[in-house]
C-alpha cells in the first residue's frame, strides 16, 4: 500500500488557535491528540450566558451539545437544591449529551459567563477516545473503580416489607440506602433522604410498605466504572447512590457519592463529602479546620475570589447540617416542628473568614433543655457562636422590634436543617410595618468614609484613621439597604447583588441606585477575599482592616466610588 501524504492545512486563525490552546491545558481533552483538537475547535461555538442566565432546565430537551466555561461560572441545581459550583474549565452536560435524555438538573450562570459549544457528533468520539487514552495510561485522578469504593453493607428488600422493618436493617448496618428487589428483575431504591422527605414529612407510619417510598427504575453502574466520571454523573441527576450491577446483571452494592468523592483529593467537593461521612463531632472538627488552607488553596487555582464565599458558605452549611445530625438522639429532639436556619451573612451566602456567624431555631414546642445543651458544644465546631435562640414563630415575629438576631429570622434567614410543622414567620400587617421600620433605620445610619488623604482613611466627623475597615465602610452598608429594599419589594431573594436588583424591578431604589450599589459591593467583597487570603498565605489571623498606605491609586479611586454611591443612595433614601 503506498503512503499518501497529508494535505497541507491553512494556518489556523487567532479564534481557533485561542480554543486550542484553552483546551489543551484541561482535561479530557489534553489527552487528544493535535488533529483531533483542531477538529474540536473547528466545530466549537462561543455563546456567552448572562448572569442568571438558565443555559440547561431541567425539563428541556435532550442535551445535543458539550460546553466547555472558558469564564465565569455556572450553578447546578435540581429542585432548589445547589448541587455543584462550575468553573473555568469544567465541562457542562457530558452525561446527559451521552444518555440522550434530558439534564435531570437546571444549569444557570452563577455570573456573567463564556463558554465553547461543541456538537454531540463531534464531542462524543472523542471524548470516548480521551477516556479510552486515560485508562490505558492509568491515569488515577478519580481512575478508581466504583466497586473498589464501596463501603457498607448491602441492604435489600421485597417491596411488601415495611419502611420500619427496612429502616431498622439500614440503621443495624450503617447504611444509607436500601435496593428494593421487585418482581419483574428490576430494581429500586431508598434512600435516607427518601425516608425524611417522603415517609415523616408526609406523616406515614412505619407500617408503610417501602415501595410507597422508592425510586424506580434506578440508575445504576458497572463495577468498572470510574470513581471520577461516575461522580459527575451523579451530580448532574442530583443523586447521591447507585447500585453497582455486575455484566450478569448481578447486585454488587451500593456505592454513595461520598466515597467518590473522597476518592477525588484536593477538592471542596472532597470537603464536602468528608462533613457528610463525618461520625463524630471531633472527626467534623478536622474538616472545619482545613476550610481555610482549602479557600486558599482554591484561590491559588484560579478560582475567582468573588466565588469563595459562596463556596464556603456551602461548606459551613454542610456543617452546621451534619453537626446538628450529630447531637445525640438520646438528648430527645422531636423528629418534627424543630427547624434550624442561617442568618445575616451564611444566610446570603456570603460568608468571609471574619463573618459573624449565627443561627436560629425556630420551634413549634420548646426542644428538651437537655438537647439544646448538647446542641452548644456542636455547633461550635461549626464556628456558629451562641446563646442558641429557640422561639416559636409567633415569638420571633413579636420579638424583631428591638432584636437583631430576630430581625435576621424574619428579613435575613435561609432553612439548612429540619422539618416544620407549621408556616415559617412572616410579618405582615402592623408586624410588617414595624419589621419595614427597623430595617430602614438600620440600613439608613451608615456614614461610609469620605475619602483618602495620604495614605489615611477620611472619616465623615473629619477624623483620620490608618486602616479603612472594609466591611464597615461598605459590606455592612450594602448589605443593609439591599435587604431592606428586597423586604419593602416582599421578596425572598437572599443575595446582596439579587436583593438590590428586586428591589430596582418594584420601584424601591431607582435601576442606577442598584447597579451602582452591586458594583460597589462586588469590589469591596472582592477586596475584602484577597486581603484575608494574603494573610493566609502570610500565616496571619485574617481582619477586614486594609492598610489605605498599600493601595494602589486605581484601587483608592474605586473605593471613593463606592464610598460615594453608598453615600448617595443613603442620603436620597432618607429624603
Amino acid at each position: 500500500m503506498s503512503e499518501i501524504s497529508p494535505t497541507p492545512k491553512p494556518p489556523m486563525d487567532a479564534g481557533l488557535s485561542e480554543i486550542v490552546r484553552f483546551l489543551a491545558q484541561r482535561a479530557p481533552f489534553d489527552a487528544l491528540a493535535p488533529d483531533e483538537l483542531a477538529e474540536v475547535a473547528a466545530q466549537a461555538t462561543i455563546e456567552f450566558h448572562l448572569r442568571d442566565a438558565v443555559i440547561l432546565s431541567e425539563d428541556g430537551g435532550p442535551v445535543t451539545f458539550l460546553r466547555v466555561i472558558h469564564s465565569g461560572a455556572v450553578d447546578i441545581v435540581h429542585e432548589g437544591r445547589m448541587l455543584d459550583l462550575l468553573g473555568v474549565g469544567d465541562t457542562l452536560g457530558h452525561a446527559a449529551m451521552l444518555s440522550g435524555l434530558p439534564p435531570g438538573f437546571e444549569a444557570r450562570a452563577a455570573e456573567d459567563t463564556l463558554c465553547y459549544r461543541i456538537p454531540d457528533t463531534v464531542a462524543r468520539p472523542l471524548l470516548d477516545r480521551a477516556r479510552r487514552r486515560e485508562l490505558e495510561v492509568g491515569r488515577t485522578d478519580g481512575g478508581q473503580a466504583v466497586a473498589r469504593l464501596i463501603r457498607t453493607a448491602t441492604v435489600t428488600c421485597k417491596p411488601s416489607e415495611s419502611i420500619g422493618t427496612v429502616a431498622e436493617r439500614m440503621t443495624t448496618a450503617g447504611a444509607t440506602a436500601a435496593i428494593v428487589e421487585l418482581e419483574d428483575g428490576a430494581l429500586g431504591i431508598v434512600t435516607d433522604r427518601d425516608l425524611r422527605s417522603r415517609v415523616l414529612a408526609r406523616g406515614r407510619s412505619g407500617g408503610t410498605r417501602i415501595d410507597a417510598a422508592m425510586t424506580s427504575p434506578v440508575f445504576a453502574v458497572a463495577p468498572d466504572r470510574t470513581a471520577g466520571e461516575v461522580l459527575y454523573e451523579m451530580l448532574e441527576r442530583g443523586i447521591r447512590h447507585a447500585p453497582v450491577i455486575s455484566e450478569r446483571g448481578q447486585l454488587v452494592g451500593v456505592v454513595e457519592d461520598a466515597d467518590l468523592f473522597a476518592a477525588q483529593p484536593r477538592s471542596w467537593f472532597s470537603a464536602r463529602r468528608s462533613i457528610a461521612r463525618a461520625r463524630s463531632l471531633p472527626a467534623l472538627a478536622e474538616v472545619a479546620a482545613r476550610l481555610p488552607a482549602l479557600m486558599l488553596e482554591l484561590h491559588r487555582s484560579s478560582v475567582p475570589a468573588l466565588e469563595l464565599p459562596r463556596v464556603l458558605s456551602a461548606l459551613v452549611d454542610a456543617l452546621t447540617s451534619r453537626a446538628l445530625e450529630l447531637v445525640p438522639a438520646a438528648a430527645g429532639a422531636p423528629e418534627t416542628g424543630l427547624v434550624w436556619v442561617a442568618v445575616g451573612s451564611q444566610a446570603r451566602r456570603e460568608l468571609t473568614f471574619t463573618s459573624t456567624r449565627r443561627g436560629a431555631l425556630i420551634a413549634t414546642v420548646p426542644p428538651p433543655p437537655q438537647w439544646r445543651e448538647a446542641l452548644a458544644p456542636a455547633l461550635a465546631v461549626c464556628g456558629i457562636e451562641g446563646p442558641i435562640v429557640a422561639r416559636d414563630a409567633i415569638g420571633w415575629r413579636d420579638a424583631a422590634d428591638g432584636d437583631e438576631l430576630a430581625l435576621s429570622v424574619l428579613a435575613d434567614r435561609r432553612v439548612l436543617w429540619g422539618t416544620p410543622e407549621q408556616p415559617l414567620p412572616v410579618a405582615d400587617g402592623p408586624a410588617r410595618t414595624r419589621l419595614l421600620a427597623a430595617l430602614a433605620a438600620h440600613a439608613f445610619f451608615h456614614s461610609p468614609p469620605t475619602g483618602f488623604e495620604e495614605g489615611a482613611v477620611l472619616r465623615q466627623d473629619g477624623k483620620r484613621t490608618d486602616r479603612l475597615d472594609i466591611r464597615l465602610a461598605a459590606i455592612a452598608p450594602i448589605s443593609a439597604l439591599a435587604r431592606w429594599g428586597a423586604a419593602m419589594a416582599a421578596s425572598e431573594e437572599t443575595a446582596t447583588p439579587d436583593r438590590l436588583r428586586v428591589a430596582a424591578a418594584a420601584g424601591v431604589l431607582g435601576e442606577e441606585q442598584a447597579i451602582n450599589l452591586a458594583e460597589a459591593f462586588e469590589l469591596a467583597l472582592e477586596l475584602q477575599i484577597v486581603h484575608q487570603l494574603q494573610q493566609l498565605a502570610a500565616g496571619e489571623e485574617p481582619d477586614d482592616l486594609l492598610d489605605p498606605a498599600a493601595m494602589s491609586a486605581l484601587t483608592r479611586h474605586n473605593l471613593r466610588g463606592v464610598f460615594r454611591a453608598v453615600s448617595a443612595v443613603t442620603r436620597e433614601l432618607r429624603a
